[in-house]
């Protein structure tokens, strides 16, 4: 049976344990918030919400285990990070932008952008990232 469960930062360590595990981006840290899926004691996805400049809330570090994936886990770790919060954003990879439209994000350009996460975005696309930047209100 799948749980899911918003990780104490004193447990981030094993977030990124998973990460690293299977070589996913990122790597939570003590301002984030972090909600992962669990299967008996193993952790099989996880998804965090970042706080830049204390104004803006980015979903990164979305990741489900392989033999988890289309079982609607990553669906469900994302909605329980957005609901309390009025709105979000994140970079998604391109070939996802259907996955996260059903999910009520919708695209923006660079320039719907606030100037710290336009720096960012921009910083990832020129390390040749396919992404687009999306918001849910």
């Amino acid at each position: 049976m799948i749980e899911y469960q918003l990780l104490a930062p004193i447990k981030y360590p094993l977030a990124n344990k998973f990460y690293r595990a299977h070589k996913a981006r990122g790597k939570a840290s003590g301002d984030d918030i972090v909600w992962i899926a669990r299967d008996n004691s193993s952790f099989i996805a996880a998804a965090r919400l970042s706080q830049i400049v204390q104004q803006y809330w980015l979903l990164t570090g979305v990741h489900v285990e392989n033999t988890y994936r289309g079982q609607g886990i990553a669906s469900k770790l994302i909605k329980n990070l957005v609901t309390p919060h009025n709105q979000v954003y994140t970079f998604s990879l391109s070939p996802l932008r259907g996955f996260y439209r059903q999910l009520g994000f919708i695209e923006l350009t660079i320039n719907d952008l606030p100037c710290e996460l336009a720096q960012r975005f921009n910083a990832y696309q020129q390390q040749g990232r396919d992404i687009i930047a999306m918001i849910k209100k």
